[in-house]
């Protein structure tokens, strides 16, 4: 199990029976030799990760996946494409590993789009989709009229001398204002919290209300948007899962019988 590269295939290590078929015995010798074979080629199984399929389709029941199950659904099928390929330009066409590998799950475009749609965080990428750009694009500018508008308020002495401090800060992020308790009145807006001491208000003054309403609007358009696309991924994975829990079940034999191989080459067996 120590030369096994997934968990699968350890787990098949690890529950192997000896057995007294000598058509069994016979035929997992060939596929010992076969892999063996390729690998004193100087070539090696290109097995990355291998995903548990069972715990994404308990996942994928009325419900979108997460960022990482669908990113982890990549790898597996990026794993099943470098395999089949590898099996098939380094093995015979009749050979017993080609003839499993044959039926592993490929859709390189399926697993571009997911590679393209989240950064090295696993977050979804902010231009991801036209809309979910347009929105963020969106997003920046509120951001840069508000922090205008908020600059504005704090550079005027008339709004300015009524604040405890000459900074914001957030209050259910919306942009708020910490005014001093005897000038509560002085300042129109949305009063959001009161400090402990009672000093101070936090005032959303009316001026930028509309701009943090927008601000929100457009956050919740990106909310939904991500989820959107969470959906999509989740749809295509559900449509394929049967043939993604096939090649999780055929990348772990077939490493299983390359761990047979590398295991024989460091006892130098024939």
């Amino acid at each position: 199990s120590t030369f096994a590269k997934t968990e699968q295939s350890k787990s098949l290590c690890l529950n192997l029976n000896i057995s007294q078929n000598i058509n069994i015995i016979n035929e997992q010798l060939q596929y010992t030799k076969e892999a063996k074979a390729i690998l004193d080629e100087g070539l090696e199984l290109p097995i990355g990760y291998v995903c548990d399929v069972q715990k994404i389709i308990q996942s994928t029941i009325g419900s979108y996946l997460q960022e990482e199950e669908i990113f982890n659904i990549g790898k597996t099928i990026q794993s099943s494409r470098l395999v089949k390929n590898f099996i098939k330009n380094n093995s015979e066409k009749e050979s017993l590993l080609n003839t499993i590998a044959i039926a592993l799950y490929s859709d390189k475009d399926f697993e571009d789009r997911i590679f393209e749609t989240f950064d090295s965080n696993l977050n979804v990428k902010p231009d991801a989709t036209p809309e979910l750009s347009a929105l963020n694009n969106s997003l920046k500018d509120s951001e840069t009229n508000l922090k205008t508008r908020v600059n504005e308020l704090l550079n005027d002495a008339n709004f300015s001398k009524h604040l405890q401090e000459q900074i914001y800060t957030t209050r259910d992020d919306r942009v708020v204002f910490q005014v001093k308790a005897s000038s509560k009145s002085k300042i129109d807006g949305i009063i959001h919290d009161i400090s402990a001491s009672n000093q101070s208000f936090y005032i959303e003054p009316k001026q930028i209300v509309p701009l943090n309403n927008k601000i929100r609007e457009v956050k919740s358009k990106i909310y939904q948007e991500i989820i959107n696309i969470l959906t999509d991924l989740t749809k295509e994975i559900r449509k394929n899962i049967e043939e993604i829990r096939q090649t999780e079940d055929i990348l772990a034999q077939i490493d299983f019988h390359f761990a047979k191989a590398r295991y024989a080459n460091k006892l130098r067996a024939v």
